[in-house]
């Protein structure tokens, strides 16, 4: 009789074991979608920081060339994929405004931000 139950237990912790082996692999697959979601999402807002960090650079230099007037603006608008527009604000101040579109490349990413991204940066000047 202790020899059977013995048995039992023998095969019920054979059969727990490899439920258990099989459980982390279903676990595994279900997180699988999410943890690459999460690497994705990590990506693109580096990206997007990356482009804001480099935007107003791009911003400080669109403003020297606007403001000595420079010819060579527009060539380096197209090397920097930018986009840029003035308002008048008074009558001494302009403020510039400096946009860059950014591709997310996250999936479904389109739910919660447009895509493409877009990022702007903005500059007062000063005329005097």
């Amino acid at each position: 009789m202790l020899r059977v139950r013995k048995q039992e237990k023998d095969i019920a912790r054979i059969i727990m074991s490899k439920n258990k082996k099989g459980q982390a692999l279903v676990e595994f697959v279900i997180l699988l979608p999410i943890i690459i979601m999460i690497i994705f999402i990590v990506i693109d807002l580096a990206n997007v920081f990356y482009n804001r960090n480099k935007l107003e650079s791009t911003a400080d230099t669109v403003v020297e060339y606007v403001e000595t007037n420079n010819p060579r603006i527009s060539n380096y608008l197209k090397e920097e994929n930018v986009r840029y527009y003035i308002k008048d604000i008074s009558y001494n101040e302009e403020e510039i405004t400096v946009v860059k579109k950014v591709t997310l490349v996250t999936p479904f990413s389109n739910l919660f931000f447009d895509s493409p991204y877009e990022i702007k940066t903005k500059r007062v000047m000063l005329n005097e």
